[in-house]
């Protein structure tokens, strides 16, 4: 009887316990933790784009403009009497292999070489018959040479330059000359207008009269042997070293050459080529 009493009592307790435990809420999971908002991209929306270093290779080409003079003082010593050349001027291309001490130029040139009109006499020669009146008519010459020319960077866009070279050309136009004979002296031999051939008279300037009257005195088959102080005729003049069109030419330089892009550079010249001093300079354009 008391194991059905507590059979009893025990199945009672468990019927109000279940009803209690189905109604407690369901515990909520727990909130997701608060995700920061992300860091915003600061960079422009067009950034600059990075320079990449220009490639080049070692050939250039440059173009050459030139002042050419022959000034009295730099034929005084072998002349007693001479005119001098002022407005000569001459244009070039150039192609250089670069190195990195030095480069390798060849240059085709074209001179305009008009001296002065005037009298001319040797130094030390007697003017009373060695003075001639010389006439320069069309002078002009085209040249080829190669030069070494060594190149010292002085800062990141200049260059100091020096070389020489070497070549050839051939003499384009005439030089023609006529003896004088009126009495020249050593204090008149430069002055034509006072020493001059008596077959044409004083010559002030070399104007289409002027160049009438000695193309008429030129002397029979350009011969010049027929130019005496006794007879004075004009002829042609054949002086040059290796043939009557060819000669040697020398060129020096020494220069500055400025950096104005990976591709383009500006170069200042001067020096002495073929007959005279030159300055000038022009733009290198590299490959």
């Amino acid at each position: 009887m008391r194991r059905l009493i507590a059979f009893f009592a025990l199945s009672l307790s468990l019927g109000l316990a279940l009803p209690a435990l189905a109604q407690v809420e369901p515990t909520q999971p727990p909130m997701p933790s608060e995700v920061s908002a992300p860091t915003p991209n600061q960079q422009p929306l067009f950034a600059a784009p990075v320079a990449q270093p220009s490639q080049v290779t070692p050939h250039a080409l440059a173009l050459r403009a030139r002042w050419v003079t022959v000034p009295g003082w730099s034929i005084a010593a072998f002349l007693d009497a001479h005119t001098q050349l002022n407005d000569g001027f001459s244009v070039g291309l150039e192609y250089l292999y670069r190195r990195s001490g030095f480069d390798v130029v060849l240059s085709v040139d074209y001179s305009w070489l008009e001296a002065a009109s005037g009298n001319f006499l040797g130094k030390g020669n007697n003017p009373a018959t060695d003075t001639h009146f010389t006439r320069f008519d069309k002078l002009s010459s085209l040249t080829f040479d190669a030069s070494l020319i060594g190149h010292w960077n002085l800062t990141s866009w200049l260059e100091f330059r020096v070389g020489a070279g070497l070549g050839i050309g051939t003499v384009f136009g005439n030089i023609y000359q006529i003896t004088n004979n009126s009495g020249c002296t050593a204090e008149n031999a430069g002055d034509p207008t006072k020493c001059f051939p008596k077959n044409v008279g004083p010559i002030e300037n070399t104007d289409s009269s002027t160049i009438e009257k000695l193309n008429a005195a030129g002397c029979v088959g350009d011969n010049d042997k027929l130019d005496t102080p006794t007879s004075p005729c004009q002829r042609s003049t054949q002086s040059y070293p290796f043939n009557p069109r060819v000669v040697p030419v020398l060129n020096t330089l020494i220069g500055l050459r400025f950096k104005l892009q990976d591709h383009v550079y500006w170069h200042l010249d001067g020096g002495w080529r073929l007959v005279g001093f030159y300055v000038g300079g022009g733009p290198e354009f590299r490959f």
